[in-house]
């Protein structure tokens, strides 16, 4: 598929392809991952998967009454994001980038991602964990509009939190208090590094 999720009909086995990448743009909500993610995959000819409608009805049902999801409430979730992106990677095509929003909030949610991704083939999977204290994120909750995740839920994902810490080598935090633009220019950068040095490895 190309980066709008549409199948390239034109490959041909034959063509060398590219090495597949993975990032998960992942945080609190209301941290703004779908639009760096969005951001992301425009600028790097990326598919971008938006972890949220992968939730099960009964998921969106609790959040939606401001009700905290479990690790349980979540284990499916994550699996099904998993399952994406390793059938993704299995498709016949040259080139397999792909940018996904997940809020991974515990180093076992990241865990369980990187590990199916790995077993998928991806040469390169990453973590992009956008950060802000827990006011400035349910200031922003609490002003937007038409989403599922309401401001109150933002104290309970700061209940079961847990940053990536420096041993987690594949994972990158970037602070969200800066202005979009600072924000979205400091991921190209991140980004930017991580493909150079993954090309220049190979």
């Amino acid at each position: 598929m190309n980066s709008n999720g549409d199948s390239h009909s034109d490959y041909s086995p034959k063509e060398k392809r590219e090495p597949s990448w993975v990032l998960f743009i992942s945080g609190p909500t209301g941290s703004g991952k779908t639009t760096v993610a969005k951001f992301l995959a425009s600028n790097f000819e990326a598919r971008f998967l938006e972890g949220d409608d992968l939730h099960p009805k009964a998921n969106i049902d609790k959040m939606h009454k401001g009700e905290a999801l479990t690790d349980s409430d979540r284990q499916g979730w994550l699996e099904a994001i998993s399952k994406q992106a390793s059938t993704y990677n299995q498709e016949q095509s040259p080139r397999h980038h792909l940018i996904i929003t997940c809020s991974a909030l515990k180093r076992s949610h990241r865990d369980l991602l990187r590990e199916s991704c790995k077993r998928a083939g991806y040469s390169l999977v990453h973590f992009l964990f956008l950060d802000a204290p827990e006011s400035e994120l349910r200031r922003r909750t609490e002003a937007r509009q038409n989403h599922f995740a309401k401001a109150n839920l933002v104290h309970s994902q700061f209940d079961v939190l847990e940053r990536p810490r420096i041993d987690e080598y594949d994972a990158t935090i970037i602070s969200v208090v800066p202005t979009p633009n600072e924000v979205q220019s400091e991921a190209l950068n991140v980004v930017s590094r991580l493909l150079s040095n993954e090309n220049t490895s190979d």
